[in-house]
């Protein structure tokens, strides 16, 4: 489909703080700042946050692996999803869409979700030495794949979305996964990519079957590589690492088959999610977590292929320094053909990135001149009032 000529200004937000906001004081509120949407998480993972926004406590633990809307459980197969037990915030992007003026969402967290792993361990993701990963789902198994597609259409179907954002479509790094995460082991990249790489029996089956490649001979090359390493006394500084993995991927044509074929079957995956939509609901992809964006193929994204396959890219450009953003910026739009009206930028603008929220314009500013028009800002909960108050400025000095 075609996307919207109108500019996406959007505001990421989770439904346990808007629910603490009268909807049409909320909108008011958002729309002074030129913000016309909220992407709200109607599925989420659990957490620990510190929440200025909130006037009831201020530390919030999400429920794990919930839902906030009422999901029709006859349109899932074997994986069925969690509603959350509060009625009120089920029906929270109801009320907002009802009543705020704003523009409504829908951000899915897909498979980065540890109460469906801990009900579901077949469907988990299996390292090299055959351990679960509780925290993340493999999208090759076809249970996993049919619930995130049925989730995604359950939502459709149910709410008067603008959108739907889809995050965690593909395989979860190794690190940003599960609660009290911790090593005295130092991790870089190389050991990260190889701890992320999913050897469950769906994957070995299918690289197999499609590449032709020997994935269990992968698998054991990539448990002894990792065994060697947490056997060394090695300590690797970043760059040395980024040098391992290029090294690795020229030296071992299997490994680089085994990642091409991860990519392929997330893009796979997103181009049914597109197809089952219907046209007017746009489908937009958060393709990866890491930093830069190019490394997403670390998660099985492609840029250049989830271009091709869905409405938006939804890159969250996360740096400590506007000139970073921008430089970002300017390889992903590279990297998908330079059509910047497909790509959507989220920025926080505040703590951590851009110099603590102060360089907030310059990037908006920046990214803006490469012709990206499409912008988010995380989250309306985390922020401070006067970091906040940064978009507005930001947003007028579009040019």
């Amino acid at each position: 489909m075609i996307p919207s000529l109108r500019p996406y200004r959007a505001a990421y937000a989770y439904p346990w703080d808007v629910v603490q906001e009268e909807p049409s004081c909320f909108g008011e509120t958002l729309s002074a700042q030129g913000i016309s949407a909220v992407t709200l998480a109607l599925s989420y993972h659990a957490g620990k946050f510190i929440t200025p926004r909130r006037r009831k406590g201020r530390v919030y633990f999400p429920e794990d692996g919930a839902v906030y809307f009422n999901p029709t459980l006859s349109r899932y197969g074997e994986i069925k999803p969690y509603p959350h037990p509060d009625e009120e915030l089920r029906t929270a992007a109801t009320r907002l869409a009802d009543a705020s003026g704003l523009e409504i969402n829908a951000w899915v967290v897909l498979f980065h979700n540890t109460r469906m792993g801990i009900t579901y361990p077949d469907a988990t993701v299996q390292n090299a030495w055959g351990d679960r990963y509780i925290y993340s789902l493999c999208p090759v198994n076809p249970q996993v794949a049919d619930y995130g597609a049925a989730l995604v259409n359950d939502i459709a179907a149910t709410l008067p979305m603008k959108s739907i954002v889809v995050e965690t479509p593909g395989f979860l790094p190794y690190p940003h996964g599960y609660h009290h995460e911790f090593a005295q082991v130092q991790t870089q990249r190389w050991i990260e990519m190889l701890l992320g790489l999913c050897f469950c029996d769906h994957c070995l089956h299918e690289s197999h079957r499609e590449t032709g490649i020997d994935s269990q001979g992968l698998q054991l090359r990539t448990a002894r590589m990792a065994d060697e390493y947490l056997d060394s006394p090695c300590v690797v500084p970043s760059d040395m690492s980024d040098a391992w993995i290029t090294a690795d991927m020229l030296h071992d044509a299997e490994l680089a088959a085994f990642l091409r074929w991860r990519v392929r079957r997330v893009s796979a995956f997103v181009r049914r999610l597109r197809a089952a939509l219907l046209d007017h609901i746009p489908l937009a992809v958060i393709p990866t977590v890491q930093r830069p964006t190019s490394f997403a193929w670390l998660e099985g994204s492609s840029l250049e292929e989830l271009a091709t396959v869905a409405d938006f890219l939804e890159i969250p450009f996360y740096e400590p320094t506007a000139s970073r953003v921008i430089a970002d910026a300017w390889d992903s739009l590279r990297r998908t053909g330079n059509d910047a009206a497909r790509i959507r930028a989220i920025l926080r603008p505040g703590p951590p990135d851009l110099n603590s929220g102060r360089e907030t314009e310059a990037a908006v500013k920046g990214i803006a001149e490469l012709g990206i028009r499409n912008f988010a800002f995380y989250n309306w909960g985390f922020l401070r009032k006067h970091d906040f108050a940064r978009i507005g400025a930001a947003l007028k000095a579009i040019p």
